[in-house]
């Protein structure tokens, strides 16, 4: 039987997220970036569009939370500019202007059509192969109930899949948020958790999750990292324990006796 060819990857941009990913995210395809406000989900999101910036890939910066300054002095806090990412800063407002200043009010759907529209006419401009969405809580709020924003991923993911997009969704979760996210969990390829706690003694600590790899034999489990200026995030993966397990093995001392070795499974064990 020929040997099945391993699939595509691209990387992250993160050191240690690749490690863990096994060379990188699976191409084509839509994760999400789970965690708290402050957790690394921007940073991590821009160190992403940077490889693809320095790969000579298209990339495209799509937020709704955010402002286009916030995400320079973010960049800037790292030593980093944002040349070669293409940032389309939208609104979801409930209300557009006429030129007598008068407002209108706008339904939930026709916001959700706006916004779409609005997307998908950047992406088909510019053609990007990775694009980052700033967030899902924007349209979480919007559509006010799960099957909507369901089928309404539905459309988006299908829309990228035809476009050949490699595309991180951020989910800002906070502690007191429902988890409506997890049905939406299934339609993501991937999923990457950010979690920040406050120790009881010492600082914050920041800690990393694949949850979820479709096709690839993730290292499971959470990983500390941590976010450093001018490198951004920085991951350290975790001993696995086969790895621990192979590298504890005792080394055998023979006595030159080969029947008193053969007694000792081979030689007595060194310490």
């Amino acid at each position: 039987m020929p040997k099945q060819k391993k699939p595509a990857v691209v990387s992250t941009g993160i050191v240690g997220l690749d490690e863990i990913l096994r060379g990188g995210l699976p191409a084509s395809n839509l994760y999400m970036l789970q965690g708290a406000p402050g957790s690394g989900k921007t940073t991590a999101a821009l160190q992403f569009l940077r490889a693809g910036v320095e790969a000579g890939e298209n990339c495209i910066y799509v937020t709704l939370s955010q402002t286009a300054a916030e995400l320079k002095a973010i960049a800037l806090s790292h030593g980093w500019t944002l040349d070669g990412i293409r940032v389309e800063e939208l609104s979801t407002s409930g209300t557009v202007s006429e030129a007598d200043d008068q407002s209108i009010f706008l339904t939930a759907d026709l916001r959700l059509d706006q916004t779409r529209k609005a997307i998908e006419a950047a992406i088909e401009e510019h053609k990007p192969r990775r694009l980052v969405y700033d967030s899902l809580l924007e349209i979480r709020l919007i559509t006010g109930d799960s099957p909507r924003f369901r089928r309404e991923l539905i459309g988006f993911k299908s829309f990228l899949a035809e476009r050949n997009v490699v595309a991180l969704l951020l989910d800002t979760q906070t502690a007191g948020s429902d988890r409506s996210g997890e049905e939406v969990e299934g339609l993501a390829h991937g999923v990457i958790r950010f979690d920040k706690s406050l120790e009881e003694y010492g600082g914050v600590r920041r800690r990393i999750e694949v949850s979820k790899m479709r096709g690839v034999p993730i290292a499971d489990g959470y990983h500390d990292m941590a976010i450093r200026e001018g490198e951004g995030v920085v991951v350290f993966p975790r001993i696995m324990p086969s790895t621990a397990a192979e590298s504890a093995k005792p080394q055998l001392i023979k006595s030159g006796v080969a029947e008193l070795d053969e007694m000792f499974g081979g030689g007595q064990e060194s310490g």
